[in-house]
């Protein structure tokens, strides 16, 4: 039988909202979406009793990986059943103020390779407004 009751964790809450600071300056964009998409049938796995199943295990192998390189301290600050991240360091952060700037960023990007992307990001609805013209 399972039971389907509302369960009060502010350990939990705080230690998530801690995980998910430090996650966000040391996973990359596309690491960090993708444990994200994995995360719901991780739980929904675990939910219905699939702890053992090859699935689950191959799913907590990816997400190890993922937390590879995921260190580092967080501040929260808690109010009134919120807690905010308020600061984050990490030996292990991608973030880097000489590539966040829109002054000089050390030749990291060139505005006009924007340019080239913003084009092949399009290509598929310039496809389709192709199409819907005919």
């Amino acid at each position: 039988m399972k039971s389907r009751g509302i369960y009060e964790t502010p350990g939990g809450t705080i230690l998530l909202a801690a995980h998910r600071g430090i996650e966000s300056i040391t996973l990359d964009r596309g690491a960090a979406h993708l444990k994200d998409e994995l995360m719901p049938r991780y739980a929904e796995l675990i939910y219905n009793g699939f702890w053992f199943s090859p699935e689950r295990e191959m799913l907590q192998a990816a997400i190890d990986a993922s937390q590879t390189h995921v260190s580092g301290t967080v501040r929260l600050k808690l109010f009134k059943g919120q807690a905010s991240v308020v600061g984050r360091w990490s030996d292990q952060s991608l973030y880097s103020e000489a590539h966040v700037t829109f002054e000089e960023d050390a030749g990291a990007y060139d505005q006009a390779d924007a340019a080239g992307f913003i084009k092949l990001n399009a290509l598929r609805l310039r496809l389709l407004a192709a199409r819907n013209r005919r």
